[in-house]
């Protein structure tokens, strides 16, 4: 009896150490995969920031070149500053001097910045950033510092720098990493420590020198640096073992590691020992059970670290690695979905100005709303700090609107602080799958919702949007028009219209408007109002008014090398040109270029212009009138401060806004308004011409008003200049 109880217990205990044994095998290979999960998941968040802050400082360097003045490039560097994350811009010439903007508006000029490698590799024509983490003693932090070079003509002309806090790589890693008890550091190839957020850490320097690892483990995590692939690992420090994985970061040879105490880990597998060996050594009999009480366990752990790899920590929503792979297989299962991306306006704010734990509140408050909305087919996750999405189940745009619009108003609702009525606005991007193909995957129907997101974000109270084809048409559009720019340019692609204007008492033309067009290879036209925007948005309209002044001083040295007289022709110029300081000096080159008198040249700048700076626009017209060109203002009475304009500005000629003709208040109050400021310009000697003149009702009541000149369609429409000169000259 005592031989079989003894068969039995070892028996049971071989049996135990057998399972124990398979069982540590698959806890192994789990906290492997999930360690690996969750560091992949930090890697990809810290290179989607980089990768995002280089494209950012691409698409900005192509506002600069180095025709920009100094004021022009603080000027640029400031919006640019505030439009993104970083806490300085600067644009540096080739001979590595910068002039820097802080984000608080501080302005350094002639800055050395020859010293970094980074630098030196942009003016290479190279996009990178810095190797290490520098401080900043000027804003007394550790950032990070980004370069590319800025291009002219397909040549390298200088460079644009951009610092960003390290701390938005320190917030990356201080993710929790199984709960609170593991953590992430970024080294270089030599081991290193770049970024920790453990001070000791920091302090001792090389990840590789402070860790007394086995020779076979070091030679392993050296051979994974050297061959820039993944490695799990693990190690023992000060009587306690270790978890880690170590893996590329795609940027400067830098690593990922991420580190977690084996115990923590393996918890329930301690547990599971303690239940194996109190159960053989007390209750044998119920052998029967322990089996269902391990897989039990097992599901439990497993259960655990799922948890802690796949929800987010604060609000215990999907985290988005867990989220898109859920929705991915819902729309392999069905088509009928739309992602709503939503952004919690002001949620910094919120956290400086009530404390995190407020913030966090509200970001359960979000959560807590979200999944009492949503439906059992439909999730959600929490993007990042205040961004959350979730999938309906419904195309219907109504219906969204209907659900979303409902969902913004609970948010608005919820209380931060008992008594306190803080707003909370919402926005929201949204993008249907409106195709039943496989070509719309999870991630382009976020990248959408993001784009139509982005549409309503600088709006005030709650906003939503949703994707459509214009949106990509747009940006395909600009993309399109801004490849060939230049090359257009160069291609004399750009073409000057005239427009006749005629004397009202003659009937004869006294002048002609420049107007561009852009004529294709091919023969097709352009229209203006496809690439005008662009130009006046992205800078390039100041070379294309200057070679279009160009054109009207060839043409009048044209007409008089012919015999022909010269017709005066007005010539739009973008604001952008009266704030550059060798404005002047360039428009003068030019008549003197083509040895014409300045008189026959009328310069127009808009209201708008006008009106924002005037007494900068007063110092330009002065300086112009001084060469002897005489200066026009278009759209006349578009804004609201026309009669101060007047006031300030001495100007030639009104271009009276086509607005007063078009008019659909009453006749009489109209015609009051439109008499009574020719009657002013009367009095002060100021030429009028009166745009969109389209009949002939139209052109006798503007004469019978006292109006000087007038152009539009009834006269003639913009017409090349060869057919111009016909009309003018009655030549053939």
């Amino acid at each position: 009896m005592t031989l079989i109880a003894a068969c039995i217990i070892v028996f049971f205990v071989v049996t135990a150490v057998v399972l124990l044994t398979l069982l540590n095998h698959v806890m192994l290979q789990q906290t492997r995969q999930y360690l690996g999960e969750i560091s992949n998941q930090c890697r990809a968040t810290i290179e989607k920031q980089i990768e995002g802050d280089l494209l950012t400082i691409q698409g900005v360097s192509a506002f600069f070149d180095d025709t920009l003045d100094e004021q022009s490039i603080i000027e640029r560097l400031e919006t640019e500053n505030n439009r993104n994350p970083f806490i300085r811009m600067s644009y540096i010439d080739r001979d590595y001097r910068a002039t820097v903007v802080d984000i608080d508006g501080s302005v350094y000029t002639n800055v050395d910045m020859s010293d970094q490698p980074v630098v030196e590799a942009a003016m290479n024509g190279t996009l990178g950033l810095s190797d290490n983490i520098m401080h900043d003693r000027l804003a007394d932090e550790d950032i990070v510092l980004y370069a590319t070079p800025v291009y002219q003509d397909d040549e390298i002309v200088g460079g644009m720098g951009a610092t960003r806090s390290a701390d938005s790589f320190s917030t990356i890693i201080q993710q929790p990493l199984f709960g609170t008890h593991g953590l992430n550091l970024v080294i270089r190839q030599n081991g290193e420590v770049i970024l920790a957020l453990d001070e000791i850490l920091q302090e001792q320097g090389n990840f590789l020198e402070m860790i007394n690892f086995d020779s076979q483990t070091r030679k392993k995590l050296e051979q994974a640096i050297a061959t820039q692939s993944a490695y799990t690992f693990s190690f023992e420090d000060s009587g306690r073992q270790y978890w880690g994985t170590i893996n590329t970061l795609g940027y400067n040879n830098w690593y990922l590691v991420s580190v977690v105490p084996a115990d923590y880990i393996n918890q329930g597998y301690q547990q599971m020992m303690f239940v194996f060996i109190v159960t053989i050594l007390l209750l044998i009999v119920v052998f029967s059970f322990l089996l269902l009480y391990t897989n039990h366990i097992r599901h439990v752990s497993t259960q655990r670290i799922e948890h802690l790899a796949y929800y987010d920590d604060i609000t215990g929503a999907y985290n988005t690695h867990k989220f898109m792979e859920l929705a991915a297989a819902r729309l392999g299962e069905d088509k009928n979905y739309a992602l709503v991306l939503l952004d919690l306006h002001g949620f910094k704010f919120i956290n400086a100005s009530f404390g995190f734990s407020v913030g966090d509140r509200l970001l359960c408050g979000v959560s807590d709303i979200l999944s009492r909305a949503l439906g059992a087919d439909e999730i959600y996750y929490h993007r990042f700090a205040d961004q959350f999405g979730f999938l309906l189940h419904t195309q219907d745009e109504s219906v969204i609107r209907k659900r979303v619009t409902a969902i913004m108003d609970a948010i608005s609702a919820f209380e931060l602080v008992p008594g306190d009525s803080h707003p909370i606005h919402c926005y929201c991007g949204i993008k249907v799958n409106q195709s039943n193909s496989n070509e719309l995957n999870i991630g382009l129907m976020q990248d959408r919702a993001a784009a139509a997101l982005a549409q309503v974000k600088n709006l005030h109270g709650n906003h939503l949007a949703f994707y459509d084809h214009t949106l990509l048409e747009r940006a395909q559009h600009k993309n399109h028009i801004e490849q060939h720019m230049h090359a257009a340019l160069r291609n004399r692609e750009f073409i000057a219209y005239l427009q006749p204007k005629y004397d009202l008492h003659t009937e004869q033309i006294v002048s002609a408007e420049a107007l561009v067009r852009w004529q294709r290879p091919d023969g097709s036209l352009v229209p203006p109002g496809d690439f005008i925007p662009i130009f006046e948005q992205n800078g390039f309209i100041t070379q294309l008014d200057l070679y279009i002044f160009e054109e009207v001083c060839r043409t009048q040295r044209r007409w008089l090398d012919e015999g022909l007289p010269i017709v005066p022709l007005s010539v739009n110029q973008s604001r952008l040109l009266f704030y550059q300081k060798n404005y002047l000096e360039t428009v003068h080159g030019l008549v003197s270029k083509y040895d014409l008198d300045p008189k026959y040249i009328i310069i127009e700048v808009t209201e708008s212009p006008a009106t924002n700076k005037a007494e900068e626009i007063a110092s330009v017209i002065s300086g112009l009138h001084a060469l002897g060109f005489s200066v026009s203002m278009d759209d006349f009475g578009s804004g609201y401060s026309s009669l101060n304009v007047l006031r300030k500005l001495s100007i030639d000629e009104l271009k009276l806004d086509r607005d007063f003709l078009s008019s659909t208040e009453p006749e009489a109050r109209s015609r009051i308004i439109l008499r009574n400021i020719l009657e002013l310009a009367r009095e002060l000697h100021i030429t009028t011409v009166c745009e969109g003149a389209e009949t002939r009702i139209q052109a006798d009541q503007l004469r019978d008003m006292g109006c000087d000149i007038a152009q539009g369609y009834f006269f003639s429409r913009p017409i090349d200049i060869e057919s111009f000169t016909k009309l003018a000259f009655g030549t053939e």
